[in-house]
């Protein structure tokens, strides 16, 4: 069986990734597995699950046949308690299996060298350019509590402005675009035959990007071409005057800096 990576950072659109891939049937990804909030790290935490390093936790997450059924068996739990339809697959049936995680866990964990050393890992890198959309969806996030929306919930909780507080604005940008260096800086020394490299706003450009793209990590994955849709959808409109009330003044604390570009993106 194949494994893969979603390699990313927060609000990048890698739970919309992730989601479509698991309506593949050749396909399963777990999703976050290194944050302290996600049920197997804290079993890896309390009971040493998967070994006592984080990398061999990280391997037995990709070869155990336990671990594939009891996420499937949750999944479908979850998907009950959700009214959706359940999509429980079988191992013999799956091509590929992996999950998705942030740049900065792998550094948190002492991880920066894991994909490295494992060669036989195909790499999603799924990155946002503009670091202050990005921060514009964490806080929309953040004031919701909602991390996805389904596409009928958009109307009911994603159209509210948001009043950006702009004393903070800069340090913020600058954590981000560290972040995003950093995710890169993970893949240097990696083949790149091994990378998928994919912008947020270059997927999201147009329903017919979002097929062509799909198109490529499937045929990246090894897996099937198959039309697949989600009900996940985007909380940010593409225009930040349409999101930020306090726009006018976000936009003077950004001019003349190396951020203001972002106000045009």
């Amino acid at each position: 069986m194949q494994r893969h990576f979603i390699l990313t950072n927060g609000r990048s659109g890698s739970n919309y990734l992730r989601s479509l891939l698991n309506q593949h049937p050749q396909v399963v990804n777990y999703g976050e597995v290194l944050g302290d909030w996600t049920i197997p790290y804290k079993l890896h935490q309390k009971f040493g699950l998967g070994g006592s390093s984080s990398a061999s936790y990280l391997d037995y997450i990709y070869n155990s046949k336990v671990f594939f059924y009891l996420a499937q068996v949750y999944s479908g739990y979850s998907k009950i308690l959700k009214k959706e339809k359940i999509n429980f697959k079988v191992i013999k049936q799956v091509k590929t299996v992996g999950f998705k995680d942030f740049s900065i866990n792998l550094n948190q964990r002492n991880l920066e060298q894991y994909l490295s050393e494992r060669e036989d890992i195909l790499i999603i890198n799924l990155f946002r350019r503009n670091s202050l959309k990005r921060l514009i969806s964490l806080a929309s996030m953040e004031r919701s509590g909602v991390v996805a929306l389904r596409s009928n919930d958009v109307k009911a909780k994603g159209s509210r402005k948001l009043n950006l507080p702009t004393d903070n604005l800069l340090p913020q940008l600058k954590i981000f675009e560290s972040e995003k260096n950093q995710q890169f800086d993970l893949l240097k020394q990696i083949d790149s035959q091994r990378i998928l490299n994919i912008a947020y706003e270059d997927y999201f450009s147009s329903a017919a990007s979002q097929k062509q793209y799909n198109q490529k990590i499937f045929a990246f994955l090894q897996v099937s071409d198959m039309k697949i849709q989600t009900n996940l959808t985007r909380i940010l409109p593409d225009q930040l005057a349409d999101k930020l009330e306090n726009y006018q003044e976000v936009a003077q604390a950004l001019y003349g800096t190396e951020y203001e570009p972002y106000l045009l993106n």
